[in-house]
């Protein structure tokens, strides 16, 4: 609980940020109040352009040229900053506030090795000689759950979770007293995002810093913050505790954030997605900024700009009807109300309809697909080593069916995708599609399959022609297929466009990419993909890169075409909620495998594999009355290129037994472990791969490393010291270890199906 008595260490009151533009200034935050108390965590949450990323750069002056702030203080331990320049500012920056920005690979310089860029942040700002400071940057990689021999790599030879945890390290280099985080895990896989956010709040606790995270993904603020406060249009609508701000909220704005997000763990329930985009600051509005999208905005509200009331202890609302929150609460519940804010602004809302489905035929039917991509290298350029991306999946996808295909970044999700829709050729296997195996179509016969099948992309604006108008963008497949031209053409753009919410269809059809929101810009490209009303469509990620609020507007558009065309979707992502909330059923991928397939609420209520466990474990919750610890530690993906001997999950998994297929460099790995806790390793020697077995030196006699050896497998499931033999080698020590195959699916239950040693086949 917070302790209102001690004094904060941020304060910022009427705090303004403008940017300068020649059609004058955009008040891109505009007189906004929050405070953070010392060792507090708080979340700063809104869509995008609200000014959340412009006033937490603005505390560290890191606002680009035309940045000015016109008025507003921002008291820091006992200081303005709002004054500070040049070399007073400097002081302040990493030393006192820290950042941690979205993109890793962009903070990091690709040509110095991570440990050299590490020192420099602390040579910077404080004397400290080379030995001394690579020695805390170990200390640095250790505390966020890194080797310290990676301070010798270079950017691009880590993953993403470990750059990500390389600039937590940097950021922490000099114990900063507040810590802000920009969307620091934005696009990280959620197992990753979960490691890093658990790694993230130990730090603070033990270290006592502060914590300022920015970010529009609610989940992540309720399992992550203390406090939030939620921003629109400049101005902050609502602060206070995160759980009871969002577990019962005051303001409209807030209301709409926690209907649009799908739930893990709570009841199904459907989504609601807010009309409408935010003002623009450049002629804000001069009432409530949310009035023109608010289901219960009066005069009042477009008039008058409203105050923060109090509502509750520790609790602020900026809305002229906190009284009436009962009835908004209740209303806002409903689709019906944002419904008529979508008439207001002619914009449609999609709801997701309920029809019965009958899946009476297959779309596809995938028989040991195989996708691998040749390393190059060795003599002459030529190397044996391959990538695994895909490796002998089978799967089928049903007429009018959503299928969900979930699972960590390297697991092979994008590649299946990109495969079923003939993007990629594939290496081996079958595609049926209507009876005909178009794996390795060419030609004419690719181009008619094209007909039928299509994909949506990640984002939108990469993928749209931004020299093309909207009418071009979504005719281009009608002209390349010649199925229409001139009025009849317009005809069917204009009812693509309708279907997927664009209406009136006129009011778009002669703009470009740019002048639309993400969110419309990603319903242009859903437009795109159903103007060949195709049988299937392969949707990677259509809302990752969309603010929460129009997330729910492009998965309820995902149903709809399954109930009312009939078209079948392969829907991936490593976003568990919204799977559940799209899918019928789902494919759990792991490293280039299917490990779980059934229906969704099967596969997520029962978690059978392990795999599936960890990332239901992993996912955020947006409900807060639930709780879910922490992830400590479930280690990463495993490489493609040098696959794991039997089950390929069995080194992240707890409940590995002796026959999942334990191998040498799980033994390096926990020898690694061991180290990273600075735990003695006098008798054990550096270890040698030779295949699936590892040898070890043993200076100090067999004995005593045999007894140390012990001691590293106890921190280990009981299984791999169970599937090791140790034999003795001259003055070293042999483990051996048997191979074994990978796992095949075993049937549990109708349409249910798990790839794991626990069930019998």
């Amino acid at each position: 609980m917070r302790d209102t008595a001690a004094p904060n260490l941020l304060d910022v009151r009427d705090l303004a940020i403008h940017y300068r533009t020649g059609a004058g200034p955009v008040q891109a935050v505009d007189g906004i109040d929050f405070s953070i108390a010392p060792g507090e965590a708080l979340g700063l949450v809104g869509e995008s352009g609200c000014g959340k990323t412009t006033a937490a750069k603005a505390m560290l002056k890191l606002l680009p040229p035309n940045g000015e702030i016109p008025r507003g203080r921002m008291d820091f331990a006992g200081r303005d900053l709002v004054p500070l320049l040049g070399e007073d500012m400097r002081r302040v920056r990493w030393k006192e506030i820290a950042w941690i920005s979205q993109a890793a690979m962009n903070a990091l310089d690709p040509v110095y090795r991570v440990g050299e860029q590490i020192l420099e942040a602390m040579q910077a700002h404080i004397t400290i000689d080379r030995a001394e400071g690579m020695a805390r940057a170990e200390d640095l990689f250790r505390a966020v759950g890194i080797d310290p021999s990676r301070l010798r790599a270079y950017p691009h030879e880590m993953s993403g979770g470990m750059k990500q945890r390389a600039v937590i390290a940097m950021a922490m280099a000099l114990e900063p007293q507040l810590l802000i985080a920009d969307e620091p895990t934005t696009a990280l896989d959620v197992v990753t995002q979960a490691q890093i956010l658990s790694r993230l709040a130990r730090l603070r606790r033990e270290r006592g810093m502060a914590l300022l995270f920015i970010t529009h993904d609610i989940s992540v603020v309720v399992q992550t913050c203390d406090r939030v406060a939620v921003m629109y249009g400049g101005k902050i609508m609502e602060t206070g505790p995160v759980r009871q701000v969002f577990g019962t909220p005051f303001h409209p704005y807030t209301m709409g954030l926690t209907n649009a997000f799908p739930t893990l763990e709570g009841a199904q329930r459907e989504l609601i997605s807010i009309p409408g985009t935010p003002p623009d600051l450049l002629r804000p509005p001069p009432g409530c900024r949310f009035a023109e999208r608010c289901p219960f905005a009066t005069e009042r509200c477009r008039a008058e700009e409203p105050v923060s009331h109090r509502v509750g202890d520790g609790r602020l609302s900026a809305c002229h009807y906190p009284e009436r929150v009962e009835e908004f609460r209740r209303t806002a519940a409903t689709n019906q109300a944002w419904a008529e804010v979508g008439r207001r602004l002619n914009e449609e809302v999609v709801t997701a309809s309920r029809k019965s489905r009958e899946t009476s035929a297959e779309v596809l039917q995938v028989e040991q697909l195989v996708k691998h991509f040749p390393v190059p290298g060795g003599f002459f350029g030529k190397s044996e080593s391959k990538v695994h991306a895909v490796d002998g999946i089978d799967l089928t996808l049903q007429a009018g069916e959503i299928l969900g295909l979930a699972g960590e970044s390297g697991s092979g999700k994008t590649t299946t995708g990109e495969m079923l829709v003939r993007l990629q050729e594939p290496t081996g296997g079958r595609i049926v599609s209507e009876g005909d195996d178009i794996a390795h179509l060419k030609g004419s016969a690719l181009k008619a399959f094209r007909r039928r099948a299509q994909m949506v992309f990640q984002d939108p604006y990469q993928t749209l022609n931004p020299r093309f108008t909207i009418r071009d963008i979504v005719g281009e497949p009608l002209k390349i297929h010649g199925l229409a031209r001139g009025a009849e053409l317009r005809t069917r753009v204009v009812k693509a466009l309708e279907r997927a919410g664009l209406k009136p269809a006129e009011t778009y059809m002669e703009r470009f990419p740019h002048e639309l929101s993400g969110g419309q810009r990603q319903r242009v490209a859903i437009a795109r993909a159903i103007v060949l009303e195709p049988r299937f469509i392969v949707a990677d990620e259509p809302v990752s890169m969309l603010d929460v609020s129009i997330r729910a507007g492009v998965l309820n558009l995902m149903r709809h075409f399954r109930d009312e065309m009939g078209i079948s979707f392969v829907y991936v992502s490593h976003d568990l909620p919204t799977i559940r909330y799209v899918a019928d059923r789902t494919a759990i991928m792991y490293l280039g495998e299917i490990v779980e397939v059934g229906p969704t609420e099967k596969v997520i209520a029962e978690r059978r594999h392990p795999y599936t466990r960890l990332l239901l474990d992993a996912s955020p919750e947006p409900d807060p009355s639930v709780e879910k610890p922490p992830l400590e530690s479930a280690g990463e993906i495993p490489s493609a290129i040098d696959i794991p001997n039997g089950c390929r999950f069995h080194n992240r998994c707890p409940l590995a037994t002796v026959t999942c297929g334990w191998e040498g460099r799980d033994v390096i790995a926990a020898l690694a472990e061991w180290d990273l806790a600075e735990n003695p390793r006098e008798a054990l020697g550096t270890p040698a791969r030779e295949g699936l077995d590892v040898r070890i030196p043993a200076p100090g006699g067999a004995a005593a490393a045999r007894a140390q050896l012990a001691k590293v497998f106890a921190q280990r499931p009981p299984s791999l010291a169970e599937a090791a033999q140790i034999e003795e080698e001259g003055a070293s020590l042999r483990i051996r270890f048997q191979p074994r195959p990978s796992p095949a699916r075993r049937k549990i239950a109708e349409g249910h199906e798990v790839a794991c040693v626990l069930f019998p086949q």
